[in-house]
């Protein structure tokens, strides 16, 4: 079995606020896993069944995980091939930073997108809440 008994089946929900590419890079990395191993037919099926149960688990539609699973050479290979590109981040906020973001679609740059829902920024905004006391 591929999947570690630790595992949950927690991953970002399809109805969450985030880009396509956060909420899918679950399930990519799933199917990435069920390919690269060499599992025997009844390995492989079991696997898949738990996958899309998580996805399922997780409002998505299960014949997403057949569209990925295709997709996942091509995709290690077109990221080889990108390594070296210019990135620009774009704090995520929805439909308008897609409409955006769809302008660099045909330069030179990638985007990649961010939100300021995470772990760091909450620890900056309790580091400058916390009381400071005199020495008096």
């Amino acid at each position: 079995m591929l999947i570690k008994p630790t595992t949950t089946d927690t991953i970002i929900p399809n109805d969450s606020c985030r880009p396509l590419e956060q909420k899918f890079a679950a399930i990519r990395y799933f199917a990435s896993r069920i390919h690269t191993y060499n599992l025997n037919h009844l390995q492989e099926q079991k696997e898949i069944d738990i996958v899309k149960q998580i996805i399922n688990n997780n409002k998505y539609n299960t014949s997403l995980l057949n569209r990925i699973g295709k997709n996942t050479k091509q995709r290690q290979r077109y990221e080889q091939e990108t390594q070296n590109q210019r990135w620009v981040n774009f704090t995520y906020v929805g439909r308008e930073t897609r409409y955006i973001t769809k302008h660099l679609k045909n330069t030179s740059l990638k985007v990649a997108y961010t939100t300021n829902n995470n772990l760091r920024k909450l620890l900056e905004m309790q580091e400058t809440q916390k009381p400071k006391f005199d020495k008096n």
